[in-house]
């Protein structure tokens, strides 16, 4: 291939790159942020509407998924939205702190809500991966928007 047409396939290349990488965090986002909903109304503890009558924080966490899900189509749709991936991670990851390690009111301590909530230490080790793993997917979210703004700028 000519100088030319390697230079043409670099950015493109790259971007497509990325926007695999935001597409492949997002879900990985989506997954553990499932699955630590489901852990909070498996335990009975920190939940809320629908699945008990009171409406807590639980409950308006769900709204994430308002925002989440309309990235992840249109990034597999093939739009590069990193700025609003960043926003929905920056959002989440405030979220996340501030629910589960901000000790005031009735926040979620994650040895005392989580862990010690099954009785079984390799269930609640198994919680407790879980909510790393959403932290740490959001986490590499905002990280990798960050740098694909960035590099596209």
């Amino acid at each position: 291939m000519s100088a030319g047409v390697d230079r043409l396939l670099g950015p493109v290349a790259a971007r497509e790159q990325s926007r695999r990488a935001l597409l492949s965090l997002a879900v990985a986002a989506t997954v553990f942020s499932v699955l630590h909903h489901a852990d909070h109304v498996i335990r009975g503890n920190h939940s809320g509407w629908p699945f008990e009558e009171a409406v807590t924080p639980f409950t308006f966490s769900l709204l994430i998924y308002a925002f989440i899900l309309p990235g992840i189509y249109l990034t597999a749709r093939g739009h590069s939205i990193a700025g609003y991936h960043l926003f929905v991670a920056i959002a989440g990851l405030v979220l996340l702190g501030f629910v589960h390690f901000v000790p005031v009111g009735d926040y979620e301590a994650p040895m005392d809500d989580i862990y010690a909530a099954y009785g079984s230490p390799l269930v609640g080790f198994l919680a407790l991966v879980i909510l790393a793993g959403l932290v740490t997917s959001v986490a590499l979210l905002a990280v990798f928007a960050l740098k694909a703004l960035r590099a596209h700028s």
